[in-house]
């Protein structure tokens, strides 16, 4: 029972890096939210976060050159600190932040679809929210499992996030033909805080650094170390620079002030009305898509991180269990009914979408956040492990590591009630099934070689060190 071995190509993981870099959907959901914090000083803190990305790329690359497992993230964790706790609870915080995610898009879908229908004087129906939520989260769930991975990220994925790269550029080239080129937007505003533009800035390395969902795709991608660390920073560089495009498009164009800007729900969306309902409408259907496929790329990653958490006996083993697509079909149901569950209960806790969002989005942050941390601070340990250790592996991963931190700080306000109780609850049950099942098994320990074949971390760093001893 495994995965379908070397059946992935480049294409499919730029496809997969893409699909959670968003980068319409995150122009529509992070940078509006960017907007409400840094005004028009929105561009400048983009820049920022590029920057940020780059930092967080290199860190994350540093390990996906020389390591590749369905594992992703936490695996590299465990390769770096040699802890199972280590390990453990970073396989946690990635299932959980990307569950939360799906929430989140899910609500994005409707909030995106309310805010446009206003503006054509229609008013949602009573039922419109559970429809979008079965959208949001079933197709994701089902496209997973029932659709060939390969065909999944070739000819749906892969294809709509070059469309949206395209559209965003196309934005841009708009705005500069139509109003110039505008380099003021690319400079702070002086009545713009440092900790309003590092809250827009921190939201958007959220978004950028999606990319890093290419690392799950380790086992079923040829040559994985040299395809996904390609497939990662070509989506930075595609994604992120449409990203940056799209947002200066949107400040660039639009007419009212800046408070306005502010105070706008979906100001890119908004600033398309100017070119006719047809053009709004596509506007719509690609952001709508993008969020979508944003899900679909968090749900594989997840299922993975249980399928392989499966395999290492930490999990149960029906999370193995395949279909006749080699997709971990149990493991994908499971997230999709954790996606429903972080869906569901803010909702009724809090009684509006609006305000289930924004609680979502900080444990979102919270736990996406905390995990980069780790990877950012295991790099040097791990170089220093295999006998790599550089200036550049060293400095380049805890700079990245601080900005994380920072961010952290300068983004999340004390949470409150809802938000602390969650984060707590998850903790204690991540503890008390470590304590009952995680601890018996050996989390972070299965990888493969260039060949896609698993084999134990211990056995690929020595074949690591012979070859290096050897070259």
């Amino acid at each position: 029972m495994g995965l379908s071995k070397a059946s992935l190509s480049l294409r499919e993981a730029y496809g997969q890096a893409m699909a959670v870099t968003a980068p319409l959907g995150s122009v529509v959901s992070t940078t509006t939210a960017a907007i409400a914090y840094a005004g028009r000083s929105v561009v400048f803190a983009t820049i920022l976060a590029l920057i940020g990305s780059a930092l967080w790329v290199y860190t994350l690359t540093r390990y996906s050159s020389k390591l590749a497992s369905a594992g992703g993230f936490y695996t590299y964790g465990a390769a770096a600190w040699r802890r199972k706790t280590v390990a453990y609870y970073e396989a946690i915080f990635e299932i959980i932040a990307y569950s939360s995610l799906n929430a989140v898009n899910a609500f994005t879908i409707y909030l995106i679809l309310q805010t446009i229908l206003q503006q054509l004087n229609i008013s949602l129906p009573s039922y419109a929210l559970i429809l979008t939520i079965l959208l949001g989260l079933a197709y994701p769930t089902l496209a997973s499992y029932l659709i060939h991975i390969r065909r999944l990220l070739s000819y749906i994925v892969s294809v709509s996030a070059t469309l949206e790269v395209l559209f965003l550029f196309a934005l841009f080239i708009y705005a500069v033909a139509t109003k110039g080129f505008n380099p003021t937007y690319f400079i702070p505003s002086s009545h713009t805080s440092i900790g309003a533009i590092g809250t827009a800035m921190i939201l958007s390395i959220v978004s950028i650094s999606g990319a890093g969902a290419a690392t799950y795709l380790g086992e079923e991608t040829k040559t994985p170390t040299k395809n996904i660390t390609a497939g990662i920073w070509l989506s930075l560089i595609l994604g992120g620079g449409a990203i940056l495009a799209g947002t200066y498009g949107l400040v660039a164009l639009w007419n009212g002030s800046l408070s306005s800007l502010s105070n706008c729900a979906q100001p890119l969306l908004y600033e398309l009305f100017r070119f006719g309902l047809p053009i709004v409408m596509l506007g719509l259907l690609m952001s709508v898509n993008s969020l979508l496929a944003s899900n679909i790329g968090t749900t594989v990653g997840a299922a993975r991180v249980l399928f392989n958490l499966a395999r290492e006996k930490v999990m149960p083993n029906i999370f193995e269990k395949i279909n006749k697509e080699n997709e971990p079909i149990v493991a994908t149901m499971a997230v999709g009914i954790i996606s429903a569950l972080f869906t569901i209960i803010p909702l009724v806790i809090t009684g509006s979408v609006e305000n289930a969002f924004t609680e979502i989005s900080v444990i979102t942050s919270i736990f996406w956040l905390t995990g980069r941390i780790i990877d950012g601070f295991g790099v040097p340990v791990l170089y220093w492990v295999i006998g790599r250790l550089s200036i550049s592996s060293a400095v380049i991963p805890i700079a990245s590591g601080l900005i994380n931190l920072v961010g952290i700080g300068l983004s999340i306000q004390l949470p409150d009630m809802f938000q602390t109780i969650t984060v707590i609850v998850i903790l204690l049950l991540a503890t008390m099934w470590y304590i009952v099942k995680g601890r018996f098994g050996k989390p972070g320990t299965l990888v493969v070689d260039e060949n896609n074949e698993v084999i134990t971390i211990d056995e690929y760093l020595k074949r690591y060190k012979q070859t290096a001893r050897a070259s």
